[in-house]
């Protein structure tokens, strides 16, 4: 029974911190997080193939097309989920000197797929590298899901939402590692 309690507050958990700086936190007192996102190590689908690999593999243009789209709904979704739960400037691209710079990392991606006969859930796994002049002061890992419905049909909604949820459960470890 505990282990089944334990197994549910891990999955359950916003985030897994991989690297922490401080006392006191290198992120407290910023006032802009600079974000860049980093698709180099990502695994997509269960053939885990590179972001080549399984740009190679789409037989049609449109499929490529989708797979740059949800790319933009992740990135998108995750500077929202940041910028409304920080009370801090998000901005994307290069930090300058001094400043923090977020780097998501994608490890893991699912698209998922809403057919009338068959469904699977879209999927995102990542790794936020917080960094002070290239050098790394702190490290989460983030993941989420979301089901494919009638109401959730393309991956750019689900994935949309996702990116939406890792960066509100970003946001919340820079409150906890900041307050």
């Amino acid at each position: 029974m505990l282990l089944a309690i334990a197994c549910f507050m891990v999955a359950c958990a916003p985030y897994k911190v991989i690297q922490r700086s401080g006392p006191p936190s290198a992120l407290a007192g910023m006032d802009t997080l600079y974000v860049q996102f980093d698709y180099s190590r990502v695994q997509i689908s269960s053939d885990r193939m590179s972001e080549a690999q399984w740009l190679e593999t789409r037989e049609k243009e449109q499929h490529r097309n989708t797979y740059l789209e949800t790319k933009n709904s992740a990135n998108t979704g995750i500077l929202g989920g940041l910028s409304n739960k920080l009370e801090i400037n998000v901005a994307e691209g290069a930090a300058p000197a001094g400043a923090v710079q977020a780097t998501v990392t994608y490890l893991e991606w699912e698209e998922g797929l809403y057919a009338k006969v068959v469904a699977w859930p879209s999927r995102v796994v990542a790794h936020v590298i917080f960094s002070i002049d290239g050098e790394v002061v702190d490290e989460i890992k983030v993941a989420s899901q979301e089901q494919s419905t009638l109401i959730m049909v393309t991956p750019q909604q689900r994935i949309s939402v996702i990116g939406k949820r890792l960066g509100q459960n970003t946001a919340r470890f820079i409150a906890k590692a900041s307050g």
